[in-house]
């Protein structure tokens, strides 16, 4: 007798651990790693509810926010979300265009844009006063998958 109550308990506290988990996740509340590291200021935190806004940079959607990360350099403050896609690199940059537009309709200036097609790789740079905004772009390599891996920084 005393063993069947255990068991029962035992496999009503799995359910009820099992059922708090689903729960959660179904809320949107995933768990976050963080690791801060205090030498050099630099924080990050994985996850798809990591990222934040970057400037006046709007990321690519559908995609899924893997990493933000923020340092203080030289008092200085980056911060830069990294994101992947099942969408092709070419798709990804095409869907940034608009983007990039509106970013110099407000006063960024392009200093840089470099495009290697055969590679599938695109990198952007804007600038405005003291801040900076690079977009990077790239296909995934075949060993990770299909699709594309792009990030937005500033500084």
């Amino acid at each position: 007798m005393a063993l069947l109550k255990r068991t029962s308990a035992m496999g009503l506290a799995g359910t009820i651990g099992m059922l708090l988990v689903a729960l959660t996740a179904q809320m949107g509340m995933t768990g976050q790693a963080f690791a801060h590291d205090r030498d050099d200021g630099e924080v990050v935190t994985y996850g798809p509810n990591a990222c934040t806004v970057v400037a006046e940079m709007p990321a690519y959607q559908p995609a899924t926010c893997v990493k933000h990360k923020t340092e203080i350099d030289d008092g200085v403050t980056e911060t830069k979300n990294s994101y992947v896609t099942q969408a092709t690199a070419a798709t990804v940059q095409q869907a940034f265009q608009p983007s990039f537009q509106q970013l110099q309709q407000n006063g960024w200036t392009m200093m840089e844009a470099d495009q290697d097609l055969e590679d599938q790789e695109f990198e952007y740079t804007f600038s405005k006063g003291l801040r900076q905004i690079e977009v990077k772009i790239e296909a995934q390599e075949p060993d990770e998958g299909t699709g594309t891996e792009f990030s937005i920084a500033q500084k």
